[in-house]
């Protein structure tokens, strides 16, 4: 019962902090470019980062609930995996599902006409280019968001 608890609640809060994410993303996005022009800007993003923050807090949430301690140490080496696969994963196969998904890309026209429109080589490349080169910026901050995971796990007296 714990372990599906801590399942279920690492769901909700990857699915909660991926639209904060995206969101507070979007919004310094549009302030640098010099304006904005909607309240919650590109769809494209909340599509690319919705599938990875709920695997990896879905996964953290079972292996928690599965530890009696987790150490200093592990806690960053978690970090250093989910930074990795949430920027990796959002940076290429979630940009190109985010934006097949919001220019109303279907089987069919994927089938018959192949992808066009978006330069697939391009994104693939620069996402791995970036997920390896912002990782001395996103492992910190999801060190940050899995402690505050667990203390969320605590509170709820999934993890003692």
């Amino acid at each position: 019962m714990r372990i599906t608890k801590g399942v279920i609640v690492g769901i909700i809060f990857g699915f909660g902090l991926s639209f904060s994410i995206s969101f507070m993303f979007m919004l310094f996005a549009q302030g640098f470019a010099g304006g904005f022009t909607s309240i919650f800007g590109e769809v494209w993003i909340y599509y690319a980062t919705i599938v990875p923050f709920i695997l990896t807090f879905a996964i953290l949430g079972y292996y928690f609930t599965k530890q009696e301690k987790v150490s200093n140490k592990q806690l960053w080496s978690l970090s250093l995996m989910s930074a990795l696969f949430i920027t990796l994963y959002s940076g290429t196969i979630g940009a190109l599902f985010g934006e097949w998904v919001v220019r109303g890309g279907s089987l069919r026209t994927y089938v018959e006409g192949g992808y066009t429109g978006v330069n697939v080589d391009g994104v693939l490349l620069a996402g791995v280019v970036y997920a390896f080169i912002l990782l001395p910026l996103t492992t910190p901050l999801a060190r940050l968001i899995i402690q505050a995971f667990l203390e969320l796990l605590k509170k709820y007296k999934i993890l003692f």
